[in-house]
């Protein structure tokens, strides 16, 4: 029988809701997919990379990040997520008998909802395959890794009809895992989004703010739906996040307003109201606050591009 999940596993996944609205809203599409073999004394160098993920099987290698000392050793299994990319390396760290197997899958994010998912992830994420999953997890990295990068691997070495589209959804599918992997694993201390979910009060407040985006919240209200003090509600925001409730919840709706700019037709009114604001003038000063540009510049130049 399935296990039975307590209240705090339950309140977990759903303060996690909030943090997939912001990876739905970055539009995540797979790139190109690579399976290379290292020898003994290689490397596979990736300088000024874009975000990619490198799985590692049949032999243990070593990675390099640009400006950190110490390499980290990967294991057959283990998987890293670079959200970021960045410069980097692989080399092999055995001996020649047995060749470490790297299979990369590139990506990108198409939406405005990636700037805000990449700042919000370390610049590394490791799964590994040994590692003892936690009660909260509901299977193993080995279970679903070797399942999702067959498939890759399948797509990408012999493409037919629909494979851009497969990819695409299974690189979708590896970086939710892997998010669902980090988020339970990472330490409370790490802070950031991974801190802000741990904490009770500040991950019931991201779930009500990402459920009703447009609603008249104010510090007070969002206070009192959670049975908090203002003063206190705002500090552990600030101490989680760096930023008290109503600037996330601005720069939310400014990342939303983007998204719904380049991808719908609705009117700025519209779309105003969506966001919060009765008035469009308004509207209008907060988003060029955050992007530099008015809301109808901002589209027109989204249209240039596509």
């Amino acid at each position: 029988m399935p296990k039975r999940q307590n209240r705090e596993e339950i309140q977990v996944m759903r303060d996690a809701d909030a943090f997939f609205d912001i990876f739905e809203s970055a539009r995540i599409r797979g790139g190109n997919t690579t399976s290379r073999a290292l020898h003994a004394g290689q490397l596979l160098e990736f300088p000024h990379a874009s975000p990619r993920f490198h799985f590692i099987e049949h032999a243990p290698c070593r990675l390099h990040i640009a400006g950190e000392r110490r390499g980290i050793v990967l294991e057959p299994g283990d998987l890293v997520l670079l959200p970021q990319g960045g410069s980097h390396r692989l080399e092999c760290a055995g001996n020649d008998i047995a060749r470490p197997q790297i299979t990369t899958c590139e990506f990108r994010f198409e939406g405005v909802g990636g700037i805000l998912l990449a700042n919000a992830l370390p610049a590394l994420l490791h799964v590994a395959n040994a590692a003892e999953p936690p009660a909260a997890f509901p299977d193993t990295p080995k279970e679903w890794l070797s399942v999702t990068l067959a498939a890759i691997r399948r797509e990408a070495d012999q493409p037919w009809l629909g494979s851009s589209v497969m990819l695409s959804r299974l690189v979708d599918l590896l970086f939710v895992w892997s998010l669902r992997h980090w988020l339970v694993t990472a330490s409370p201390q790490a802070g950031g989004l991974a801190r802000a979910l741990d904490d009770a009060v500040v991950g019931r407040a991201l779930a009500l703010l990402h459920a009703q985006p447009g609603k008249d919240w104010s510090v007070a209200r969002l206070a009192s739906e959670l049975n908090q003090s203002r003063s206190g509600l705002s500090q552990r925001f600030v101490e989680t996040l760096g930023e008290p409730p109503m600037r996330y919840l601005t720069r939310w709706r400014m990342h939303l307003a983007a998204d719904m700019l380049t991808s719908t037709k609705l009117r700025i009114s519209q779309i105003a109201q969506r966001a919060g604001y009765d008035s469009e003038p308004a509207f209008s000063r907060a988003f060029k606050r955050q992007f530099g540009s008015a809301p109808t510049d901002y589209r027109a130049a989204s249209r240039k591009r596509r």
